[in-house]
């Protein structure tokens, strides 16, 4: 798996561990654009504790522009946490190629399942967690009540 791959005009960097100070602000700014509901201290918490980050970062002319963090959720399952692309780049494959990418180091890592989570108001998320193979293994309702969808896939 390269780093700093590029496709279609997008640049795509991977970066293994906590991310760098610029990038972090970068992600979390990118991250409160996408998401209407964004809690960016819940967002910057989840980061910080989390040691073995996998992070990929699409940029269109060196602007941050999506992202997709994962980390193993136990020995067996990598989590694909969160991820999201600027509207006006949507549709046009990069959160495919992410999926795309983040699949194949959990491979690499020996991982059995991969795991995410959606929620109906995203429907194109779900779209693509189902088009790429998943399985919807549960529904529940968060303390926030938010109803989460849980999506697996095996990997070997």
């Amino acid at each position: 798996m390269q780093n700093g791959m590029v496709k279609n005009n997008i640049s795509y960097k991977i970066v293994k561990g906590f991310l760098e100070e610029n990038i972090f602000q970068e992600t979390a700014n990118l991250y409160s654009e996408i998401f209407k509901d964004a809690d960016l201290d819940f967002f910057k918490h989840r980061i910080k504790k989390q040691p073995e980050l996998f992070s990929i970062l699409a940029f269109n002319n060196k602007k941050l522009i999506g992202f997709k963090i994962a980390y193993p959720y136990d020995e067996n399952i990598f989590y694909s946490w969160i991820g999201g692309v600027l509207p006006k780049h949507q549709r046009k494959g990069i959160a495919k190629h992410m999926s795309k990418l983040q699949e194949e180091y959990a491979v690499l890592e020996g991982f059995i399942k991969l795991r995410t989570k959606s929620m109906n108001s995203y429907k194109a998320m779900m779209i693509l967690n189902l088009k790429n193979g998943f399985d919807i293994t549960k529904i529940y309702t968060n303390s926030k009540g938010q109803t989460k969808v849980v999506f697996e896939k095996q990997l070997h």
